[in-house]
């Protein structure tokens, strides 16, 4: 007959031999959690190294609505995207490029801070502004604004490019140091201009790219589509630019259909 001391230790072994057989389940599960991890870094992690050597380098057709066109052009080696939009808008040259030199302007589009650091002649221009890049760093731009116009069609070219070291930098934000954007203004018919932006940026420190890349087509079409209203006011159509010639006068606004791929 067994005694209580006997049932007791009996007890006591068989709460061991359960633990010891929860034990293996519960190293197997951390096993198998542990290469699901694995397996999904290592699929990242090549998922990202095709993303970044693939790419036509052509300009390609991504979206058309609304008169935008916009297209996307893959650098192979590059994970970012260099996007182009086109539009038609009715203005003059002149009403666009006042718009475009006004610091006050870019509030529309999202930007803060903005002033005008040096005017180096009517078509050289240093402009500060700031973005909010929340969640993640805020941002800041000190750029180039260099103005061309042809002689012979009056398109007008204009170059935005970082110039980061004009001005120190800022506490609470990022330098952006990549960007070579342009502007096109190719006056059309009817008061008509047709408008192509470029845009080729990296914001540098952590914006994921996959975002970045997703959410610029749709600024781009933004701009585009709201371009016209901007630009629209007597201060900017009234606006007498003796460096910009005019090839005919603007009409009634509205954002018209627009151009054929580039």
């Amino acid at each position: 007959m067994a005694t209580s001391a006997q049932f007791e230790t009996l007890g006591d072994k068989k709460t061991e031999s359960s633990q010891v057989k929860s034990k293996p389940w519960d190293r197997r599960l951390a096993k198998f959690l542990f290469r699901v991890s694995v397996s999904i870094v290592v699929l990242l992690f090549f998922a990202q190294l095709i993303w970044r050597f693939s790419g036509s380098n052509q300009w390609e057709l991504v979206q058309a609505k609304d008169g935008i066109k916009i297209y996307s052009l893959k650098v192979p080696g590059s994970d970012l995207l260099q996007l182009r939009a086109i539009g038609r808008i009715h203005s003059t040259l002149s009403g666009v490029v006042a718009w475009m030199e006004d610091p006050d302007a870019c509030k529309v589009q999202g930007c803060t801070g903005a002033y005008e650091i040096e005017r180096a002649g009517d078509q050289l221009h240093y402009y500060y502004f700031q973005y909010d890049y929340s969640p993640f760093s805020k941002r800041d731009f000190v750029v180039s604004a260099q103005l061309y116009q042809n002689p012979n069609t009056k398109q007008v070219l204009i170059s935005v490019a970082a110039a980061a070291d004009k001005v120190p930098p800022r506490d609470g934000y990022f330098r952006v140091t990549n960007l070579n954007n342009q502007w096109r203004l190719t006056p059309l018919e009817n008061g008509q201009v047709e408008v192509e932006v470029e845009n080729n940026m990296d914001p540098g420190g952590f914006v994921p790219t996959a975002l970045f890349n997703m959410k610029r087509p749709k600024g781009m079409y933004y701009i585009l589509t709201h371009l016209e209203s901007w630009v629209g006011g007597e201060k900017y159509q009234h606006a007498k630019l003796g460096f910009i010639q005019e090839k005919n006068g603007a009409a009634p606004s509205h954002i018209s259909q627009a151009s054929t791929a580039p």
